[in-house]
């Protein structure tokens, strides 16, 4: 009976719903004032300097000299430091600084296709994903936002997909799914889709900050919800949209009555963010095109909880003005 009891008791274990108030907790990039001083940085770099034994990072791009100094300093201590990036950034000059001093970083091996994650993982219980690379810009000018997780959980299943790419592997991992939280990674699921399905779910709004936004498919699905009912709004970023003013979906959404707009920064709207009906907020690498979904390593993380999506519409609103 005992055993019957413990057996009950750690499936529903197995099961259970992270508190994302204790565990999750969003950070937006300042767009004013000096470099270096109270930005998000310095956050990962508390963590980076507070590791106990592992640091594990998927970054598309570094060029913040302190968290490139944290992870130097880490190294020094006895850290095990591995570091994936993308081939067009590894000789990069804080890339090379860092293989220099002998921690190991390694490309995709993949010039068709970028590796644009970015994901930090700390001890295999701490992990930040984000719309921003680790550079100074995507801090301190762009509107970028990040997420730091406290679970080990969430922290081993990042750690798995971290193996699979760090060593070229391309088994498929599955999906992180429970009550309020997923995860998924564009070469093992169809984020696409994904994104689709949510918002065919939405019942009063949607509220987009893209970066770049050439997806027709997500963008009809958009049309769709605001011919049922659905309040959308989309801010794009001005330049991105010049860049790919070909391609870019800014006329069919204007034309379908879609209220769009770019944003004021002078430099980047570099969110990659979708939040539905006030309750759910869709992050991460992923920009709304064909090459995040079919080419490009990338990732998304669905969060449902009121009170963080609360917190991105207060950004949202910080754009939006």
């Amino acid at each position: 009976m005992f055993l019957l009891i413990l057996k009950i008791y750690l499936i529903f274990l197995a099961h259970t719903d992270i508190v994302l108030s204790d565990t999750v907790q969003p950070y937006f990039s300042k767009i004013h004032g000096g470099y270096y001083k109270g930005g998000i940085d310095n956050n990962i770099i508390d963590d980076i300097s507070n590791a106990k034994s592992d640091i594990k990072m998927a970054m598309y791009y570094l060029t913040n000299k302190n968290i490139t100094k944290a992870l130097l300093n880490a190294k020094s201590r006895g850290i095990n430091i591995e570091i994936l990036t993308d081939d067009s950034k590894i000789k990069s000059k804080r890339y090379k600084s860092l293989i220099n001093h002998g921690i190991s970083i390694r490309d995709d091996e993949d010039k068709k296709a970028l590796m644009h994650n970015k994901i930090l993982i700390i001890d295999n219980n701490l992990t930040w994903i984000s719309s921003g690379n680790y550079t100074v810009y995507a801090f301190y000018r762009n509107y970028d936002n990040y997420v730091r997780i406290n679970d080990d959980e969430i922290g081993d299943y990042y750690s798995k997909k971290f193996k699979n790419l760090y060593e070229h592997n391309q088994s498929k991992l599955k999906p992180y799914i429970n009550n309020n939280l997923e995860i998924y990674f564009s070469k093992d699921t169809n984020i696409e889709n994904i994104i689709i399905q949510n918002i065919d779910k939405a019942k009063k709004s949607l509220y987009v900050m893209m970066f770049a936004f050439t997806n027709k498919n997500i963008a009809t699905a958009l049309v769709k919800a605001k011919n049922r009912g659905v309040e959308v709004k989309v801010i794009l970023d001005k330049v991105q949209h010049r860049f790919q003013r070909k391609y870019s979906v800014y006329k069919y959404l204007k034309d379908n009555n879609i209220d769009i707009k770019f944003d004021k920064n002078r430099f980047k709207l570099h969110n990659k963010v979708l939040i539905i009906d006030n309750k759910i907020v869709i992050t991460g690498s992923y920009n709304y095109t064909k090459r995040a979904n079919i080419y490009n390593d990338e990732n998304i993380l669905i969060i449902k909880d009121k009170n963080i999506t609360q917190q991105y519409i207060s950004d949202f609103n910080r754009v939006n003005k």
